[in-house]
This record gives structure tokens, sequence and C-alpha cells, in this order.
């Protein structure tokens, strides 16, 4: 055999095992690196109620560095004693690498993050506020917060006019009824700018009786004067009462003695008739009292400014209010109403 074939045939065999030791790099790779560990990672079990897109093999970031990964996702279901409080979910196991267990807090707050929009989703962890408390170890159960998911607000949203539709379909009838109730108000509405004249004449009214009490009572002397002479006839009155209660027993003894002096028929005629007259008396003092009393009243609030045409005629500025209200419900009284329809 020459030198020649034999160069050829190590040549051969040179090649085949540089393809067998490539096949088995490229196997080893695809099917062992990533099962491959080194070292003992610590493994952790992150629940969600929405993984929002989460999916193996994600990295678990914390600080912006990669120290794990998702090895895989799980459903839970409902019950259980978990950090989900029975509610269905899902559960990440999380393969901490070794050594970097002691970035993540048992308090921590861990969330699904991305670098963008349309980027792949990853597990990110944050320190949470106050103290940190321990590190995770291996076994340890994380609640993480639920993702702004995309899908979660359509689904709400839609929820929220279905409802919003249900609601509008229940109250049409009432909503129809309360647009014929306004119609009919507009209705009965439609002759109110003819009311001015009436509150022409209503500040009329008040210009009249702040006259009177200004002019004809005298102001706020006269109505002390009346309120005085008030004073004086009930003290009258009141006096007079006093002086038919004497009258009486003294009427009684003039009767028995005119029975003794004149006789039985014409002692009977005279005390009968002074009687009469002193009931007569208190009859008209009993009625002229009480008008007396409400007088008194009827002037001491309007002294006082009291009930509603005191408080109007102690208003200077009511009239000028009650003329320019009447323009207003005269020239454009959609401004207090309701606007017309054009």
């Amino acid at each position: 055999m020459s030198l020649l074939a034999q160069d050829e045939r190590i040549a051969q065999r040179v090649g085949a095992i540089a393809l067998l030791v490539i096949a088995a790099s490229i196997a080893f790779v695809v099917f062992f690196l990533d099962h491959l560990e080194l070292g003992t990672p610590t493994r952790i079990r992150v629940y969600f109620h929405h993984s929002a897109g989460l999916r193996e093999k994600a990295p678990l970031v914390v600080a912006g560095v990669a120290i794990g990964e998702i090895e895989s996702i799980d459903t839970v279901p409902h019950g259980g004693t978990n950090p989900l409080g029975g509610d269905v979910g899902s559960v990440a196991t999380v393969a901490i690498d070794d050594g970097e267990a002691w970035k993540v807090s048992r308090k921590a707050e861990v969330f699904v993050s991305s670098r963008g929009m349309l980027s792949e989703k990853y597990l990110e962890v944050a320190p949470p506020p106050g103290d940190p408390g321990p590190a995770v170890s291996d076994g340890a159960e994380l609640l993480a917060a639920d993702p702004p998911s995309l899908d979660t607000v359509l689904q709400r949203t839609w929820t929220n006019m279905a409802t919003y539709r249900l609601f509008v379909e229940q109250v049409r009838p009432e909503l129809d009824l309360l647009r014929g109730e306004i119609e009919i108000l507009r209705a009965h509405l439609a002759p109110l700018p003819d009311v001015g004249p009436a509150f022409d004449d209503g500040s009329q009214t008040v210009d009249l009786a702040t006259a009177i009490r200004d002019e004809s009572l005298g102001g706020q002397l006269g109505l002390d004067r009346l309120a005085a002479m008030i004073g004086r006839a009930q003290t009258t009155l009141t006096q007079t009462r006093a002086m038919l209660d004497l009258l009486s027993p003294r009427s009684a003894e003039l009767s028995a003695q005119l029975t003794r002096v004149s006789g039985r028929l014409a002692a009977q005629d005279a005390p009968a008739q002074l009687d009469a007259v002193l009931s007569r008396i208190r009859v008209a003092i009993d009625k002229v009292d009480p008008l007396l009393a409400t007088v008194a009243d009827l002037t001491g609030r309007l002294a006082r400014g009291e009930g509603s045409m005191g408080r109007l005629m102690n208003d200077p500025e009511f009239p000028e209010d009650a003329k320019e209200l009447g323009k207003i419900l005269k020239r454009r009284p959609w401004r207090i109403i309701v606007k017309p329809i054009n």
C-alpha cells in the first residue's frame, strides 16, 4: 500500500472523528446545556393571579442583572393553602443561581416586567419598603403583583359597556317618562315671561309698605310711639277691669239697699241694668284686649325686622332686586327658567 493511500485514510478518519465531535457538541448544547447545573440553585415558587404572558426560561432580574430563570409554570386549582388564598391562578418555579439568593427578600415585591411593549416578559424583584427581613430559602413561596394585562383591560372595558347597556335598557321607560314630564313642564312654563308685571306690582307693594312705615307711621320713632300708646291702652284696660271687679260687689250692696228702701220691684230694675252695663263693658274689654296684643306683637316684629314683610321693609336693596328680576323675566326669561328651543 502506498503512503498516499494511507494519508487519505487517515484524513477520512480524522474528518469523521471531527464531525462526530461537532455533532456531539451540538447535541450537548441543545439537549443538555440548559439542564446542566453549576452549583446548587435555590428554588422558590412564585404565585400569580395572572401571569401576563410570562414563559418558561424567562430570567429573574434584580437591579438589572439576571440571577436565575423560570424553570416551569403550572396551573393552580381552586382551594388549597397557598398565597393565592384558594383562588385559581398559576405558579412559577424559579431557580436562583447559587450564591444569589441573598438578593431576594421574603418581603420582596415580585412582578412581571419587560423592556418594551413587544419585548419578552421577565420576572423582576424589587426590595420592599422598610426592613427587608431574611432572604428566601429553598422552597419559599411568594405572591407576585398582578400585571396590567391588556387583555384584562379590554375584558373589563367590555364588561363595563355591557353593564352600562343593561342599565340604559332598564331606565329607558323612566327616562322616556321624564322627557314627557319635561315637555309638559315646558308647555306650562311658556307663559312665564308675562310674570314680569307681577314682580313690578310686588316691588310697588314693597315701596308702598316702606312709605307707610316711614311716612304714615313716622319711621322707627313712630313705631316706638305706637308701641308706647298700645302699652298705655293695655294699662288702662287693666285698670278698668280692676275697677269693674270692685264695682261688682258694690252693685250687689246697692241692690240690697234699694230693695229695702224703694221696694222689691224698683230695687230689682236698677241693679239689673247696672249689672248689664258692667257685663257689656267687660265683653268690650275682652274683645279689645286681644286686638291690642296682636297689634303690639305686629309692631314689635316690624320694629325688629322679623317676618317676610319686616325683612323686605328693612332691606334697602330688595326693591331694586325685584325690579331687576322683573326685567330679566320680561326680556330674557331663559336665564332663570329654560332657554327656548330654536
